[in-house]
């Protein structure tokens, strides 16, 4: 005769096999995303397929504000020319050279994967092309020219994308529709009214219908109509609280820091502001800005003679 089996000793069985199948499906998998959740987002959001080598998981430590505090004279005097100067054809002359595209494509180099050189030459070709553009838009505007060469470069994929190589628009800027434009439920481009700096409108097809951008007749007025937009209402607020050279507090954490330099809290300024929708749009402008030492440039306008 069997002995008969004890039934709490088969429930005891069946309730292990059944906490270690749930360790296998569901605890490891989880401490597995929770130890490589930055590396998971970086992919997902495409952060790990950009030619940067900065993470920023722990501080800002490119010395922008240790720069900020060596150039605290030529600042002050740079917040306190409040004439404005413009000319369609000005040029901009500098006085000293911070950036050096030689120097930051040595340590890109020595600190980047192979994979990644070649876009980052692109990246350093579109900021020796534009810098002139943009630190001229900073001596006008107040706006950094760190924080236009970022967003110039991820808009157009470094110059590459067809509203830049066709429409020379620089920044993802849209015509504006008239009222009621969609009331009949038609769409045509008499619906659009484009700036006074653009020429026309065009859609790009992988776009919404009732999206038209922006056309300019040189990089140079799309550079001038970012400065327009960033000066007005919606976004004007970060130059009266962000000034270059400075640190400062921000409401929202971007890569786990809230004490961070201005053209980090600019990124997260124009995010907040709704400049784009993209989820991990501040923290790709500021790995750019790191990686390519653009804040450098910033000082080169700051201690730049004044516009005449």
């Amino acid at each position: 005769m069997q002995p008969q089996t004890d039934s709490s000793s088969g429930c005891l069985q069946a309730f292990g096999r059944g906490s270690f199948i749930a360790l296998l499906v569901v605890t490891i998998p989880c401490y597995v995303v929770l130890k490589y959740r930055d590396a998971i987002e970086a992919r997902l959001s495409g952060l790990s397929e950009m030619p940067v080598f900065q993470q920023l998981s722990q501080d800002f430590k490119t010395g922008a504000d240790i720069a900020g505090a060596a150039f605290a004279a030529e600042l002050k005097e740079f917040y306190a020319d409040s004439s404005f100067s413009f000319r369609p054809n000005q040029t901009f002359s500098r006085k000293n050279t911070y950036w050096q595209r030689e120097q930051v494509e040595a340590q890109l180099r020595a600190k980047m994967g192979k994979k990644f050189q070649a876009n980052a030459l692109r990246y350093l070709d579109y900021i020796e092309t534009y810098r002139d553009l943009a630190e001229l838009e900073m001596r006008r505007s107040k706006i950094p020219a760190s924080i236009t060469l970022a967003q110039g470069i991820l808009e157009t994929n470094a110059g590459q994308s067809i509203l830049a190589t066709q429409g020379n628009n620089h920044f993802g800027i849209k015509c504006k529709a008239r009222a009621g434009f969609r009331k009949d439920g038609v769409i045509n481009d008499q619906d659009f009214n484009a700036h006074s700096l653009a020429v026309d409108c065009m859609q790009m097809h992988d776009d919404y219908a009732w999206d038209r951008f922006e056309v300019y007749p040189s990089a140079r007025e799309s550079y001038r109509r970012h400065s327009i937009l960033l000066q007005d209402q919606r976004y004007g607020w970060m130059l009266r609280t962000y000034e270059v050279g400075g640190v400062y507090d921000i409401k929202k954490e971007i890569f786990g820091q809230n004490r961070v330099p201005y053209y980090a809290a600019w990124t997260v300024g124009l995010k907040q502001s709704g400049y784009a929708t993209a989820r991990f749009y501040a923290e790709k402008l500021t790995l750019i800005i790191e990686t390519y030492q653009l804040w450098k440039i910033d000082y080169e306008a700051v201690t730049a003679p004044p516009l005449k």
